[in-house]
């Protein structure tokens, strides 16, 4: 008790000393308040989510690898992505007419190689908001032929997905490769 009297007449005597201590509590109560404002549309955000719409942009980002990525089908592009999608991947940007070019390319080689990509997907985490879902998932593929394993790739990536004429289409991916 002494200690505090003490140091209350420090403070008393000396009253610069005690503005840092003053601004330090401020600058604390500021950004307590600051936390609390931030969450409140974090809580509008979870009062939209539909789990039913959640699960239809996770099968559209699994359809999309089946049938542009795994089976080359330059005419799926249109069913799945946006006319303004683009793809950034390890430090490139990629629109749907590189990803056709890419995928007649590829075609070329899966016919004289006879290999099919698998795709696997874990999901890390979804969020609705008004307009568009933003999911972020680990992709694995896997590259076979017959029984034989050619070779795998895995990646961290994150989609964001919006509504257009009622149906959820791809607007953009996000992919970094993971090295093992």
């Amino acid at each position: 008790m002494r200690m505090k009297k003490e140091m209350s007449l420090f403070y008393m005597k000396n009253p610069m000393k005690f503005l840092p201590t003053l601004l330090i509590a401020i600058l604390f109560s500021a950004c307590e308040t600051g936390t609390k404002a931030e969450s409140q549309p974090q809580d509008e955000i979870a009062a939209i989510a539909n789990p039913s719409e959640i699960d239809s942009v996770k099968r559209l980002i699994e359809s999309s690898f089946e049938g542009i990525w795994s089976e080359l089908d330059t005419s799926r592009i249109k069913t799945f992505h946006t006319e303004d999608f683009i793809l950034l991947e390890a430090g490139m940007v990629w629109n749907n007419d590189s990803i056709a070019n890419y995928l007649l390319d590829e075609q070329k080689r899966m016919l004289e190689g006879k290999y099919q990509r698998l795709n696997r997907f874990k999901y890390v985490k979804a969020v609705q908001s008004p307009g568009n879902i933003w999911v972020a998932y680990q992709n694995y593929g896997t590259w076979v032929q017959g029984s034989d394993t050619l070779g795998t790739a895995q990646w961290l990536e994150s989609a964001i997905a919006v509504k257009e004429n009622g149906q959820w289409k791809l607007q953009q991916l996000h992919s970094t490769p993971i090295q093992r």
